[in-house]
C-alpha cells in the first residue's frame, strides 16, 4: 500500500512538472506572437513616453528660434505676411553671420499681391546662402496620387538646401519620430533638420550616408516612399530651446550678436498656425511646435544622441525569457513570497528598460512582457490550486476511507443501545416511526403518540416520552414507554438525551442541493475529518491520562514524542511535569536497574532485535516500578520507536517483603519456642524424680505462654489490617484506657514501675472497637514499662485537642535514637534502649498500635530523648455529638 502511495505521489510530481513547463512554453510562445503582431503597441508608447518624460538633458544655446508668434502678429499684421518682411529679416540677421537660416514656411504659390516682395525675397536669400527651404507632399485625397510641393523656382534655385518637414505621427497622436529621407518613388528628399545640418555642420556625418548603400529596395513612383526612422529623444518640454519673438527681431530689440555663428529656425508658434504636434514631453501644454520639434532631432544629431528601438527578434527572444523568469521561480517560492518576488521582477523589468533607454539609446517594448508577467500569477496559481486541490481530494478520499475505521462514531444500533440504557431507566417498550405514524422498529409495550412533539428534546405525555429524531436522513419520532411509577432523575434524563445527541442512523451522505459551491464542501469534509480526528485524540488522550501506569511513547533517537500524566508522577512526582520532547538521556538517570543490566542493552534489544524487555528498577526516591519496553512502529521513522510502559510496584513490594518477614517469624520466632518444647519433652521422658519433672514443666509453660503471646499478637495484628468491615461503637475512651491500665497491673508492679493516669475530662466519646484500642494501649503501656528502670513512673494522660481524643504513654526509660523512630511502626522491628536490658520484642506491637489507629482514621505521634524517655500519643477522632465532653467532677 505505501509502495502505491509513493507511485502515486511521483506520479502527481511528475504531472505537476510537465505542466510547469508546459506553461512556461505557452507563455512564452503566447507572448512572442503579441511582440511579431504589435498587439501591445498602444501600451508600448505609453510606458515609452512615460520613460522618455524622465529624460530631460541642456541643449545646446547655438540653436535659437524666432517665432511667429501671436505679439508678432498683433504687431505686423495678419498672415500671410508680405515677402519683403521675410527678406528684411533674413538681411537683418545675415548681418551676423548665422551658419544656417531654416526658414521653415511654405513658399509654393507666388505673391499674387506683391510680385516685388517674391524678389526681393529671392534676392536675399541669394545673398544670403544660407537659407534652407522646406519640401512637403501635397495630395488632394487619400487615393490621389501624391504630389512634391517645392518652394517657386526662384526660392529653389537660390536656397541652400531643401528638406522634407514631415513628422510622422502615430495611430494614438503623438509626434515620436521622423523618416530621414522621404520622397516620390525613391527617397531622396532629406528631412528639414538634416538640411540645415548639411549646411550648418557641413562635415558632419550623416546616418543615412552611413546606411544608404546598404539598403536597395524597390520604389514605386507613383507613391510617397520613407526610410531611416529616426525616434525623437526630445531634450525637454516645449521651450526647452531659446526663443525670440520676430516683432522683437524685426525691431532689433535684442542684443548684438545674438544671431552669430547660431542655427537660426523661423517657424510659427502663434495660436492655430503651423503643424504643433502632441509629443511624449508636451506635458500640461498639450502640443509642440513643428519648429521646436526640428529643432530638438537637430541637436539629437549633433550630439549623436538617437534612440534605437531593439530588432524584433531580439525583442521576442527578450521577451520570451523575461516571461519565463518568474514562471520558473514560482515552484520554488512559497505563497507569501511569490507575489513579492513577481513584484520585484516586474520593477526591475520596468528599471531595466528605463536604464537602457536612458544610457544607451536603447527602446526595449517590454509591455508584452509586463503584461505577461501579470498574468503568469493568476495563471500559476490557477494551476498551483488546482494541483493542490487534486492532492486535497485525493488525501481527503483517502482520509476518508481511514476515518471510517478510525471514526469513534461507529454505526448506532438503537436496539442495543435502548436495552443497555433500560438498566438504568424503567423503559418498558418503545417504538420508532416515520412522520405518518408507521412504526421503523418497535420493542416492547409500544406507546401511542397523543400529543404535539416539540422541535427539541422530550415531549412528555403521562409515562410516554417522545422525540423528533433524524433517521437514515429522514425525520422521525422516537417514543419511549415508561413504568407508570417511574421516577426520572436527572443523570437518567442525560442518558435519554444521548439517544438524541446524533443521528440514529451514522449515514454521513447529505441532502445536497442541485448546485453546490465544491470547496465548500472540501472544506466540510476537512472540517468533519478534523472533528472526528479530534475526538479521537481527546479519547486517546484521556485514555492515556486515565491508565495507571506511566507510558512513554519515543522515537529512535530517544525522544519522547508522547506521554500521560501518570509518567510525569511516577518519574517526578509531579503529573503536570513536561515531559514531551525530551530525551530519555535526561529521564533514564532518574531510575535504576536492580538486576544490575544497563539501560544501553535494554534499548538495543528492542531497537534492533524487536525484542520485547521487563526489568525491575528503582526510583532515585525510593519508588519500585517494573519497566516494559516493546517496539512501536512510528510512520515515517527510519527505525522503530518503542514504548515505554512504568509500573509502579512498590505495593507489591511491599506485600512481598511482609510476606517474607512472616515467613521469618513463623520459621523462628513460633518454631523456636516449640523446639525448646520438644527437646524439653524429650528430656522429661527420662527423667523420674518429682523435681526434675516439676522444673521440666514449668519451662514447657513459659515456652507455651510464650508461643501463645506471638500467635495473640500475630492475630490481633491481622485483624487490625483486615480489609474487612469492623463493627464501631460508641465508646467512653477513658473507660478503655482505664481497662488497660487495670490489665497490666500485675506487670508494673511486677517491674516496680508505678503507672498514673490523668484524665481531663469525665468522659470522652468516640466512635471505635474496644477492644482493638484496648490492646493498642495495652501494647502501649507494656512498651513503657519494659523500657523503664525500677521505681520509675509511666504517666497515662487523655485530654481533648482540637478534635482528636489524645491519649499519651509517657515513660522515663531508655528512649529511642532518633534514627530509629521512623522505622517503628515497621513488622518485626527491634530496637534497643539506652541504660535498661530488657527483652526484646518480635516487632508486632507497634505495628498493631499503627494499624489499629489508620483504622480509626487516627495517627500515633512519637517524641523521644535516648536516655531520658519517650511520649506515644495515640490520636482519634472525637465523636461528634452534642454530649462528648461530660461534666468534671
Amino acid at each position: 500500500m505505501n509502495w502505491n502511495k509513493n507511485k502515486n505521489k511521483d506520479s502527481v510530481r511528475y504531472s505537476a512538472k510537465v505542466e510547469h513547463y508546459l506553461l512556461v512554453i505557452l507563455l512564452s510562445i503566447t507572448a512572442a506572437l503579441f511582440v511579431h503582431n504589435d498587439i501591445l503597441w498602444r501600451w508600448d508608447n505609453l510606458i515609452y513616453d512615460a520613460q522618455l518624460s524622465h529624460w530631460s538633458r541642456t541643449v545646446s544655446d547655438d540653436i535659437i528660434i524666432i517665432d511667429i508668434d501671436d505679439e508678432s502678429l498683433e504687431q505686423i499684421g495678419r498672415w500671410p505676411w508680405p515677402r519683403s518682411i521675410h527678406a528684411q529679416l533674413i538681411n537683418q540677421i545675415d548681418q551676423e553671420s548665422p551658419r544656417v537660416i531654416g526658414l521653415d514656411i511654405i513658399f509654393n504659390e507666388p505673391d499674387s499681391n506683391n510680385p516685388v516682395a517674391d524678389v526681393l525675397l529671392a534676392r536675399a536669400m541669394r545673398k544670403s546662402g544660407k537659407v534652407v527651404l522646406p519640401v512637403f507632399m501635397s495630395q488632394e485625397s487619400n487615393n490621389a496620387t501624391p504630389i512634391e510641393a517645392l518652394p517657386l523656382p526662384e526660392f529653389t534655385f537660390n536656397a541652400a538646401a531643401l528638406g522634407h518637414v514631415h513628422i510622422d505621427v502615430s495611430d494614438d497622436g503623438i509626434a515620436r519620430r521622423v523618416f530621414l529621407k522621404e520622397g516620390i518613388g525613391e527617397p531622396h528628399w532629406m528631412h528639414y533638420s538634416l538640411a540645415i545640418l548639411s549646411v550648418s555642420d557641413k562635415g558632419i556625418k550623416l546616418k543615412t550616408e552611413t546606411t544608404q548603400n546598404n539598403l536597395k529596395p524597390s520604389y514605386s513612383p507613383m507613391q510617397w516612399s520613407r526610410e531611416y526612422p529616426f525616434l525623437i529623444p526630445y531634450a525637454g518640454p516645449p521651450g526647452h530651446f531659446n526663443h525670440i519673438g520676430y516683432s522683437q527681431v524685426l525691431s532689433g530689440l535684442y542684443t548684438k550678436d545674438l544671431f552669430r555663428d547660431k542655427i537660426v529656425l523661423i517657424g510659427a508658434t502663434a495660436e492655430g498656425m503651423g503643424d504643433a504636434l502632441p509629443t511624449p514631453l508636451s506635458g500640461d501644454s498639450g502640443i509642440m511646435n513643428g519648429v521646436e520639434i526640428v529643432a530638438n532631432v537637430i541637436d539629437a544629431i549633433r550630439n549623436d544622441i538617437s534612440i534605437t528601438e531593439l530588432d524584433k527578434t531580439w525583442l521576442i527572444l527578450v521577451t520570451a525569457l523575461l516571461v519565463a523568469l518568474p514562471v520558473f521561480l514560482y515552484p520554488y517560492l512559497s505563497p507569501g513570497n511569490t507575489l513579492i518576488v513577481l513584484f520585484g521582477i516586474f520593477a526591475s523589468t520596468v528599471l531595466m528598460a528605463a536604464l537602457l533607454l536612458w544610457l544607451f539609446g536603447i527602446w526595449v517594448p517590454l509591455a508584452t512582457a509586463l503584461l505577461f508577467q501579470v498574468l503568469s500569477y493568476p495563471l500559476w496559481s490557477w494551476r498551483r490550486l488546482d494541483h493542490a486541490m487534486r492532492h486535497i481530494n485525493a488525501e481527503l478520499d483517502e482520509l476518508t476511507a481511514r476515518q471510517k475505521s478510525l471514526s469513534v462514531r461507529t454505526q448506532r444500533n438503537l436496539i442495543d443501545e435502548i436495552r443497555f440504557i433500560s438498566q438504568f431507566v424503567s423503559i418498558k417498550g418503545w417504538v420508532l416511526q416515520d412522520k405518518n405514524g408507521r412504526a421503523i422498529i418497535n420493542d416492547g409495550a409500544i406507546p401511542t403518540l397523543n400529543i404535539n412533539i416539540r422541535s427539541k428534546g422530550w415531549s412528555v405525555d403521562g409515562y410516554r416520552y417522545w422525540a423528533n429524531v433524524t433517521y437514515k436522513n429522514k425525520p422521525c419520532c422516537l417514543g419511549l414507554s415508561m413504568g407508570a411509577d417511574a421516577v426520572i432523575t436527572d443523570d437518567e434524563m442525560r442518558l435519554l438525551n444521548s439517544l438524541l445527541s446524533t443521528s440514529l442512523s451514522n449515514n454521513n451522505e447529505k441532502t445536497r442541493s442541485y448546485v453546490e459551491d465544491v470547496l465548500q464542501r472540501k472544506i466540510d469534509q476537512v472540517q468533519s475529518a478534523g472533528v472526528e480526528y479530534e475526538q479521537l485524540r481527546r479519547i486517546i488522550d484521556d485514555s492515556l491520562s486515565g491508565m495507571a501506569d506511566g507510558v512513554l511513547i519515543c522515537s529512535s533517537r530517544g525522544q519522547v514524542m508522547l506521554s500521560n500524566r501518570r509518567a510525569g508522577w511516577y518519574l517526578f512526582a509531579d503529573d503536570d511535569a513536561e515531559i514531551n520532547g525530551r530525551s530519555l538521556n535526561e529521564i533514564l538517570p532518574t531510575i535504576r536497574q536492580k538486576d544490575g543490566e544497563n539501560w544501553k542493552a535494554l534499548l538495543q534489544r528492542v531497537l534492533f532485535n524487536q525484542e520485547r524487555v521487563l526489568t525491575h528498577v528503582v526510583h532515585e526516591d525510593g519508588r519500585n516500578l517494573m519497566v516494559e519496553i516493546s517496539p512501536l512502529r512510528i510512520i515515517g521513522d527510519v527505525l522503530d520507536g518503542f514504548i515505554i510502559n512504568l509500573s509502579d510496584i512498590s505495593q507489591l513490594k511491599a506485600s512481598e517483603n511482609k510476606r517474607t518477614e512472616v515467613l521469618n517469624f513463623l520459621s523462628h520466632d513460633l518454631r523456636s519456642p516449640l523446639a525448646s518444647m520438644i527437646a524439653m519433652i524429650e528430656l522429661a521422658k527420662n527423667k523420674t524424680a518429682v523435681d526434675d519433672m516439676h522444673n521440666m514443666l514449668e519451662g514447657m509453660e513459659k515456652q507455651t505462654n510464650k508461643t501463645l503471646h506471638l500467635a495473640e499478637q500475630f492475630l490481633q495484628l491481622s485483624r487490625a489490617n483486615t480489609t474487612e468491615d469492623l463493627k464501631f461503637y460508641d465508646i467512653d475512651f477513658n473507660s478503655v484506657v482505664l481497662n488497660a491500665i487495670d490489665q497490666l497491673w500485675a506487670l508494673s508492679r511486677q517491674q516496680q514501675v508505678t503507672i498514673e493516669h490523668e484524665f481531663q475530662h469525665e468522659a470522652l466519646w468516640a466512635r471505635g472497637e474496644p477492644d482493638l484500642l484496648e490492646r493498642a494501649i495495652i501494647n502501649l503501656l507494656s512498651n513503657a514499662i519494659k523500657h523503664s528502670e525500677a521505681n520509675s513512673v509511666v504517666q497515662v494522660t487523655v485530654q481533648l485537642t482540637q478534635e482528636n481524643i489524645s491519649c499519651c504513654v509517657i515513660d522515663q526509660g531508655s528512649g529511642i535514637a532518633a534514627e530509629d523512630v521512623p522505622h517503628l511502626f515497621e513488622l518485626f522491628q527491634r530496637t534497643n534502649g539506652a541504660g535498661v536490658e530488657r527483652i526484646q520484642g518480635i516487632g508486632l506491637g507497634l505495628a498493631f498500635v499503627d494499624a489499629v489507629a489508620k483504622r480509626h482514621a487516627g495517627y500515633v505521634n512519637i517524641e523521644s530523648i535516648l536516655g531520658e524517655g519517650s511520649s506515644f500519643c495515640l490520636l482519634l477522632p472525637v465523636l461528634e455529638t452534642e454530649e462528648v465532653i461530660g461534666v468534671e467532677g
